[in-house]
Formats: C-alpha cells, structure tokens, sequence
C-alpha cells in the first residue's frame, strides 16, 4: 500500500483496537499510517490522552482521524477532550466496514479526512441489517 497521507488512529476499552486493526490487515493486506491504542483497567485516562497528544503533535490533527468504539466510553471521552485544543475528526461506534472504507478511501485522489469520514458512516449505516428479516424478504421475493 502506498504512504498515505491520512492517518487512522483506532482507540478502545482492552484489545478491540488491536483486534480490528488485525483483522483489516489481514483483510486488507499489511497498512501503514494506522495505529491502534488500548486503555487497560490499570491504565489511567491521563495516559491514554498523552499518548493521543502525541499522536496530533507528529502527525498534525487536520491528518488524523480517531476511530473510537462507545459513545461516551472513557477512549470516546478521551478523544473529546483532546477538541479543546485541537479540531479534531472523530468517528465513534467503528465497526469493520467503517474502518475497512477509511482505510479504502483515504487514498483516493482528494481525499481528505472530512470525505473520509463521510464515505465511513455511510458503510457503516449500510452494514447493520436484521438477517431474519433480510432472509424473510428474500424468501418473499423468491414466491413473487
């Protein structure tokens, strides 16, 4: 994959963070500009929000989109707070289809992270279907 611009910084409770960015890569193939930070419970929150400063300060906030799992979890309030001083992009309730379409659209001739993060809540939206009544329609469809 070529140096992209935009970076991808996945932010949760415990391994989610890890475990996606794995899961894409394997997916995907090996990425670069994309890093996954875990808060522990023997982790305080004023250490995950230095390791996020130093994240912004390398890469410049207007180049980093935070990816967070639960609205309003300690990794969510964390990024928040960083809105202080920073204007940050930040998407919260990432799942595998968001994150794959971040990481697929970043790269896309002007792109930028605000587009970026458009394109992602929209594969995201479109990914939460309720099976059984996907299936009943389909069957429905099938006696038409």
């Amino acid at each position: 994959m070529a140096n992209s611009r935009i970076r991808v910084v996945l932010v949760s409770h415990g391994e989610q963070s890890k475990g996606m960015l794995n899961t894409v890569q394997m997916l995907l193939g090996e990425q670069d500009n994309i890093a996954a930070y875990c808060l522990y419970p023997e982790q305080s929150v004023t250490d995950l929000t230095e390791e996020l400063e130093k994240e912004i300060k390398e890469y410049g906030a207007e180049n980093i989109i935070f990816l967070t799992e639960l609205k309003h979890g300690s990794p969510f309030n964390v990024v928040v707070s960083l809105t202080r001083n920073y204007d940050l992009y930040h998407i919260t309730g990432t799942n595998l289809a968001m994150l794959m379409t971040v990481i697929l659209e970043r790269d896309f001739d002007g792109a930028d992270c605000g587009k970026v993060c458009d394109a992602a809540l929209d594969a995201a939206k479109d990914s939460y279907v309720d099976v059984r009544k996907m299936l009943e329609e389909s069957d429905e469809e099938e006696d038409d």
